[in-house]
């Protein structure tokens, strides 16, 4: 863990193993305390005065000295990535590599963020300022957590305040390297990082009085109770949560080999464990069979394997847990009368059978109440459907709960953009889709239950400074106070 610019250790420890090998132990992390927690906010607490005197523009030059760090001994940091999240190697790679790339963009707001709002005034003057919030509390995901946590991070530092963050348990080691890289160039304390069990620390963190605000990705039930313990105090919250994007394949739809690659890349990455993966397709029925042989040939292209072999596209899924639900939405479609197609190379049996490995796997013929089509999937599974005309399409993608993300796939533009907006979600793309299609200098997240506030861009920055107006009154006839 990292306290007050500390390195702090215990004897109690919690082990962090290798998804395409179980019985592999990567290696072991703190398990953390109550009391830890309280010496982390307590930090953040001491730090973010000073730190918030600083201009955006002086945060965002220290700022720029800590990620210059991130771009040190990468091959080895990846290929311990690879072995404790189970991702194949250039994707390990690519998601470390684009930390220090994507929040420079956020340090570019810095001059407009320094510039003062002036807003007419009847008498004297007014003008809005921002003020940060103080202690923020950041909780992210195993499955991308160096670009989700220092997506918060640096938006929250930017803005001025103090950070203590909470490295998911299952995947954390490269994240608390990265993180503590970076705060080298950083004051001591102002990043703070407390290693543990959710059930143990989960509510100190998210109930302590002294937090102020809490940027939090993850899954929707555990929103639901991080949002009631920010209750007590009324914290402030940015949540991105579950996705179950659906993407439009309209009549007129391109398909090449190009297209299909990035619609097969867009819901395999990370073997669909993304929340804003592609996670339904709806095809027009006049483009059905075409569509399905090119995604099946596509499909079966991928390698299935252990990240660190260089030949292998798909991993493991993370969990036991998480394949075991895998399989129970498969069987689910089964018993619904879905056809069920196992498709890809299994690169080694031994290999396979011994970890969490799931071949990408094809289900068409599913009912629209089908679980691996209401929820969020998280797996090499996706679902395909047809529809008869935009009208249908766009009713049937709105059916969820959710509104994270969403495609639409057509040589119209204009067309697509039509059905687009039509879309209840919080990012739309045309002819893309995912990780690899955000731009990071707008925001982005969720609407319905797939969450709240934005990330990246100005907005991202924003979720992280209070507003304050100050107004003087004048008299207009003497101009006297």
């Amino acid at each position: 863990m990292l306290i007050d610019g500390k390195r702090v250790e215990g004897n109690d420890r919690l082990e962090v193993r290798n998804p395409a090998r179980p019985s592999e132990i990567v290696g072991t992390i703190v398990r953390g305390t109550p009391a830890h927690v309280e010496a982390a906010v307590a930090a953040a607490k001491r730090a973010q005065p000073q730190w918030a005197a600083l201009s955006f523009r002086r945060r965002a030059a220290l700022l720029e000295r800590g990620l210059r760090r991130l771009e040190e001994d990468l091959e080895q940091r990846a290929a311990i990535f690879v072995r404790e999240n189970g991702k194949p190697l250039a994707q390990a790679r690519g998601e470390l590599q684009s930390v220090p790339v994507r929040q420079r963009q956020a340090l570019g707001f810095a001059e407009q963020l320094d510039e003062v709002q002036h807003v007419p005034a009847q008498n004297g003057f007014t003008f809005v300022t921002g003020r940060p919030y103080g202690v923020v509390v950041s909780i992210v995901p195993w499955n991308s957590p160096d670009v989700l946590a220092f997506t918060q991070v640096v938006a929250a530092l930017l803005a001025g305040n103090g950070v203590v963050l909470k490295p998911p348990e299952s995947c954390p080691l490269t994240l608390i390297d990265s993180i503590r890289r970076f705060s080298a160039e950083l004051p001591a304390g102002i990043v703070n990082i407390v290693t543990g069990l959710p059930g143990e620390i989960g509510d100190v963190l998210t109930t302590h009085p002294d937090v102020a605000k809490l940027g939090f990705t993850g899954s929707i039930p555990a929103a639901r109770h991080i949002m009631a313990n920010a209750a007590q105090t009324i914290k402030g919250v940015t949540l991105e949560l579950g996705g179950n994007d659906p993407a439009i394949v309209l009549e007129d739809a391109v398909l090449d080999e190009a297209v299909v690659s990035r619609m097969t890349n867009a819901t395999f990455m990370m073997s669909g464990q993304v929340c804003m993966a592609a996670k339904r397709f709806y095809v027009h029925e006049s483009r059905a069979d075409e569509f399905l042989a090119k995604f099946r040939k596509s499909i079966d292209s991928l390698v299935v394997g252990n990240g660190l072999e260089p030949s292998v596209t798909l991993g493991p899924v993370h969990s036991q847990a998480g394949l075991a639900r895998a399989r129970e939405l498969v069987d689910d479609a089964v018993r619904r009368g879905g056809h069920v197609e196992a498709l890809g190379r299994i690169l080694d049996r031994g290999i396979y059978d011994e970890g969490y490995f799931m071949q990408p796997t094809l289900v068409t013929n599913l009912p629209d109440d089908a679980r691996l089509v209401q929820e969020e999937q998280f797996c090499p599974a996706i679902p395909v459907a047809t529809f008869s005309d935009d009208e249908e399409a766009i009713r049937r993608a709105n059916s969820t709960i959710f509104g994270l993300g969403g495609s639409v796939w057509s040589k119209n533009t204009k067309h697509a953009t039509d059905v687009a907006l039509q879309l209840e979600s919080g990012q739309v793309w045309i002819n893309s889709h995912g990780v690899l299609a955000i731009n990071h200098l707008a925001p982005y997240g969720g609407v319905k239950q797939s969450g709240i506030g934005r990330k990246s861009g100005l907005q991202g920055i924003l979720e992280y400074l209070h507003s304050q107006t100050i107004t003087s009154y004048e008299d207009a006839a003497t101009g006297a106070p």
